[in-house]
């Protein structure tokens, strides 16, 4: 313990030199561990206490998950780790799901999506134990199957592509979504209502597994921010609204996809941070920014900021509504459930943004844009996090195709694709979301992919060979679907028989005219 203690000061003492906020960083992370080391006597008296009733079959097969869970994970960090392959997984380049005039067939398995939802549902008709199967099989048997089931590696063809996106089904899974997230929240709500006589375990369970399923529905919300829809984006917002977190969208889509992978995105993690300092930073930082944007909203509208129109105030406005209904017509209780499994889904929200770009950062151009901003590189395929893992993709509409977002936002979630060349990481998001819950094991995969990444894109840039698809839509939404940012003609996935083009049309918030101001860049 001296000899660790020693090595910690020593760590604090080098960061300090070198960055002060990466020695806040480890600061706060050894504080963390330290408390939890400090109050570990508890747990394992009651872990010894509860082991005592296993049976040597039980110790047995614990005992062997355990010792399958870290074995697999060191295997998936060896594949992350190799620049010339994909990640493993079982039948990994199966078109079977990709195939054209299959309909329905092609979106059946982000049915996936739904699962969270049901699992919390279930927990709360159940009850006692019962109410944390959510967080149980999100974040333990997730995972562990995710280890196993592995990559999907595949990419539609162009004339898969062609087909896909024209899948109405795709959206239709999208539209539900929303429907079932805000019914099921409804019922917990009255389910806490007539139910006076829970525990006070029950409730937290029941709090928490509705806010993490919340958080895993962030793929299809994010997925309908994006759409070139207004009826899409509504429906987004209104699951932002019973998360309690509707200003999101605005700063996602104009702030976010605007400064992504700088330290002048919130959002968007440095080399060094753990998530217990980076979520009051992205939570106050994602607000501020929101209001500065929509505050250029306003001014363009010949509005002041503060106004009846102002959308971040009405979303909140009416999320807050809700919360004193339910505290003057039901009781207190279910008014805090929902204000805090709001906080919750919020919390995971801002944690999967934690683990997207952690480390990756784009390189600063002379001088500041039109609209007084530092100018960078255009968003490419160095500046997310990739990872092609199955189970985690069907449940969160491919967002963990991260890169080719980030390149292309207008691209529907069906035809996102996946390169291996990009940062990868080991696994999918459930566990890196876990991982990311003890920071020195966090570090300690993912700093030496963050400086493998760098090297890998200075090798590609000497040799002039560029794996990714050439293109550029960084911003998109039903406001307009190109141009807002960076752009390169013919890289979007709209044509004329596909919503059509709308290039032309004035910018929504910035000035600037990034494609001018602001050199392509290497991506």
């Amino acid at each position: 313990t001296t000899t660790t203690t020693t090595q910690t000061s020593s760590h604090i003492l080098v960061c300090a030199v070198l960055s002060p906020k990466r020695a806040f960083n480890v600061f706060t992370t050894t504080a963390t561990m330290v408390f939890i080391v400090d109050n570990a006597k508890a747990v394992l008296d009651a872990t010894a206490a509860r082991a005592k009733d296993l049976s040597p079959t039980e110790v047995g097969v614990s005992t062997s998950l355990l010792v399958t869970f870290v074995a697999l994970w060191i295997w998936r960090t060896k594949m992350a780790n190799d620049s010339l392959h994909n990640n493993a997984g079982l039948f990994q380049w199966s078109s079977v799901f990709y195939r054209k005039s299959w309909g329905v067939i092609n979106a059946l398995p982000f049915v996936f999506n739904f699962v969270p939802t049901a699992l919390a549902l279930i927990g709360t008709i159940l009850g006692g134990n019962w109410t944390w199967l959510m967080i149980v099989v999100g974040f333990g048997v997730l995972p562990f199957a995710e280890l196993l089931v592995g990559e999907d590696s595949y990419n539609p063809t162009k004339d898969e592509e062609k087909a896909l996106k024209k899948n109405i089904w795709f959206r239709v899974l999208t539209w539900l979504y929303v429907p079932a997230q805000v019914s099921t929240l409804a019922y917990t709500l009255h389910h806490i209502y007539t139910h006076p006589e829970l525990s006070f375990n029950e409730l937290a369970g029941i709090t928490i597994s509705t806010g993490v399923a919340g958080g895993f529905g962030i793929g299809c919300v994010h997925e309908l921010i994006h759409r070139p829809s207004k009826f899409e984006l509504g429906a987004g917002i209104v699951s932002l609204i019973s998360s309690t977190y509707g200003h999101f969208w605005i700063e996602h889509l104009w702030g976010h996809h605007k400064r992504v992978a700088t330290d002048e995105d919130p959002a968007s993690s440095a080399l060094g941070d753990n998530v217990y300092t980076f979520w009051p930073r992205v939570l106050w930082g994602s607000l501020a920014s929101a209001w500065e944007i929509e505050g250029k909203y306003q001014k363009a509208q010949g509005r002041s900021v503060i106004n009846p129109l102002n959308r971040i105030l009405l979303a909140h406005a009416t999320s807050f509504s809700i919360f004193f209904a339910l505290y003057f017509k039901a009781n207190p209780t279910v008014a805090w459930v929902f204000l805090i499994q709001g906080f919750v889904n919020s919390l995971i929200l801002e944690n999967v943004n934690y683990i997207e770009h952690y480390g990756l950062r784009r390189r600063k151009l002379p001088g500041v844009d039109s609209d007084g901003e530092q100018k960078y590189e255009r968003p490419g395929w160095f500046h997310a996090w990739n990872s092609g893992d199955r189970l985690t993709n069907w449940i969160l509409f491919k967002i963990q195709r991260h890169p080719d977002h980030h390149v292309n936002a207008g691209r529907p979630y069906q035809i996102l694709r996946t390169f291996k060349e990009s940062p990868t990481y080991p696994t999918g998001y459930a566990g890196m979301v876990l991982l990311s819950w003890f920071p020195p094991l966090f570090w300690a995969v993912m700093d030496p992919l963050v400086e493998k990444a760098y090297r890998d894109r200075e090798a590609f840039e000497k040799t002039g060979k560029n794996p990714f698809p050439k293109g550029a839509n960084n911003m998109s939404s039903a406001f307009k679907r190109e141009g807002e940012g960076f752009f390169e003609e013919g890289s979007t996935p709209y044509d004329n028989e596909f919503y059509g083009h709308d290039v032309t049309k004035p910018r929504v918030i910035y000035k600037t005219d990034f494609n001018k101001e602001a050199a392509v860049g290497s991506e």
